[in-house]
């Protein structure tokens, strides 16, 4: 029933676009993403852009790998890295508003080491009291998920609730919680739960999913003169041990079916109030500052909420998240004040999704 809901709006969608008031933000974000192309500082990328139910623009730009003519499409796949995480988040929001499973219990009976007041709330806003330090570096050098939980034990753990650092592993913690609820396994009950019914179903977890699949992007990272070259092989390692914060693959059509979902909602299964808190600053984030403040004009204040990101800029307040693995950079980011949204997968490394994202919806669309 709900996927017959979202297959209804893209098809009104798609007839609604012609029509759309922001035609002229359009039109320079789709010469901007040629010009990006066109001047080989992107591979390719697709694009969507979502007002409320309607998805008012929706393009594939560039090729699969550099020096192949395979064009990207619509279906083609990519690493979503930590963009990852709003879609972990989401999942959260939904057994939360089904009474399944409680933000703010300890979550000690899972993990018996950890301090007594750790909750859920402080997993998903990264203030549980770990430092990230040296931990991404375990995760690439391909530590497995059991040593790496192992690892937490004998770390030094501060009072949670306090301070913010960003820290994968920990944020994958949620999957002991769920699992431990739920009596299922968290990639079982993302797909039955969520994925599933909206109809994601080319949104994958893990990495053997996503190469076996026949429309893959191919990752792209710079050399050391600024041109990018195609990776030797995709990122595996964050798959492997903290998929809910940087391990599930997605095209650009689920992607912006995932967007409606934040904007507006879908009636009997997650309304805009069910997320809106997950929306809401939790606590201050300022390792996301300095690149902000290369984004956006004027004073802007950086936030995280529960697995989404916030930038307040002086008229306009934004969510969103980003995803790096490398040789991909992704963006996902909406105005709540507006209902609108823009989802940009990238298999180049870089800040163009970011980047691009923010112009549209901070500059060029009044």
């Amino acid at each position: 029933m709900i996927f017959r809901f979202f297959l209804f709006l893209l098809t009104f969608s798609i007839q609604a676009s012609i029509a759309s008031s922001l035609t002229p933000a359009l039109q320079k974000l789709d010469q901007y993403i040629l010009q990006q192309i066109q001047q080989k500082k992107v591979i390719g990328c697709t694009v969507a852009v979502v007002e409320g139910n309607n998805i008012i623009f929706m393009k594939a730009y560039g090729v699969k790998k550099k020096g192949q003519k395979d064009p990207i499409d619509l279906n083609t796949s990519f690493q979503l890295g930590s963009a990852s995480k709003p879609i972990a988040a989401t999942l959260i929001a939904l057994l939360n508003k089904e009474g399944l499973i409680n933000l703010d219990a300890p979550i000690t009976p899972f993990y018996p080491h950890l301090k007594s007041r750790t909750t859920l709330r402080h997993v998903l806003t990264h203030t549980t009291g770990f430092k990230r330090k040296g931990w991404n570096n375990k995760i690439e050098s391909g530590v497995l998920r059991s040593q790496l939980l192992k690892d937490i034990k004998t770390a030094e753990q501060d009072e949670p609730g306090f301070e913010f650092d960003y820290h994968n592993v920990v944020y994958s913690l949620m999957e002991g919680v769920v699992e431990g609820t739920q009596n299922q396994k968290m990639e079982t009950l993302l797909q039955r739960k969520l994925l599933t019914p909206l109809g994601m179903n080319q949104t994958t977890i893990g990495y053997e999913d996503f190469v076996n699949q026949p429309n893959c992007a191919w990752p792209h990272q710079f050399t050391k003169k600024g041109a990018l070259y195609p990776s030797k092989s995709y990122s595996r390692f964050y798959h492997a041990a903290v998929f809910t914060a940087a391990g599930i693959n997605s095209n650009i059509q689920d992607m912006a079916t995932f967007l409606k979902l934040q904007l507006v909602g879908v009636p009997g299964f997650l309304s805009v109030e069910d997320l809106k808190t997950f929306h809401e600053p939790k606590v201050e984030a300022k390792d996301a500052l300095m690149s902000l403040r290369k984004k956006i004009r004027g004073n802007v204040q950086s936030y995280y909420g529960m697995g989404w990101r916030i930038a307040d800029a002086p008229k306009k307040r934004i969510v969103y998240h980003g995803g790096f693995l490398k040789g991909f950079c992704n963006f996902v980011a909406f105005l709540p004040s507006r209902n609108l949204g823009i989802v940009i997968l990238n298999n180049s490394e870089g800040g163009f999704a970011s980047k691009t994202s923010l112009m549209f919806l901070n500059d060029w669309v009044e």
